[in-house]
């Protein structure tokens, strides 16, 4: 149900086998499990930290992809200097030159490398899920700027006679009392 809402939707077997872990952590039964950051180079920026929202960053690649697959622990095909490769991405940083870096973990080999952000062909979240070895870093914590939407009613009539557009109707059923039937203005399904 949820496949239509996700740009990739993470196997079901991975949610399953994780749920018990999640049970044991409510019940305060287990602990969740404490990773260490992604190592440091020397040349990264430590005053630098990435900004909540991917318009920010000015990139010209779909850096929302590579954090919407961190968050859900799902590996990346990420195209790099013309080959393609599957990793499991974990943090964003800077480099004291200014170049933005990904640091992710090649998954077969379970290499760690860092990739520059400029020269990123192309990124498709997987259906391959991993298991974190480091903390994943590319979702800041706190709360995400959205910004604000503005909606425009089209109407030839005037402000005070118009009325809004009826979404539902109500219907006779064989038990006696009324049913109602909701139509989406977006998709047209009756429900």
């Amino acid at each position: 149900m949820l496949r239509h809402q996700l740009p990739v939707l993470p196997p079901f077997e991975q949610f399953w086998g994780e749920l018990p872990q999640v049970f044991d952590w409510l019940y305060e039964v287990g602990e969740k499990p404490v990773y260490a950051s992604a190592p440091i180079r020397k040349d990264i920026n430590g005053a630098w930290k990435p900004p909540a929202m991917v318009h920010a960053w000015h990139a010209a690649i779909p850096l929302e992809s590579i954090r919407f697959a961190a968050a859900n622990r799902l590996c990346v095909n990420l195209h790099y200097k013309n080959t393609w490769r599957l990793i499991e991405p974990y943090s964003l940083r800077q480099s004291k030159a200014g170049n933005l870096l990904v640091f992710a973990v090649k998954h077969q080999s379970e290499e760690p490398h860092w990739y520059r952000v400029d020269r990123i062909q192309g990124v498709e979240a997987s259906t391959t899920p991993f298991v974190p070895k480091y903390l994943i870093e590319l979702t800041p914590a706190g709360p995400l700027h959205a910004p604000a939407t503005t909606r425009r009613l089209v109407s030839t009539a005037s402000p005070i006679t118009a009325r809004p557009r009826r979404t539902s109707k109500k219907v006779r059923s064989g038990s006696g009392g009324p049913t109602y039937i909701f139509k989406c203005t977006v998709c047209g399904k009756s429900f």
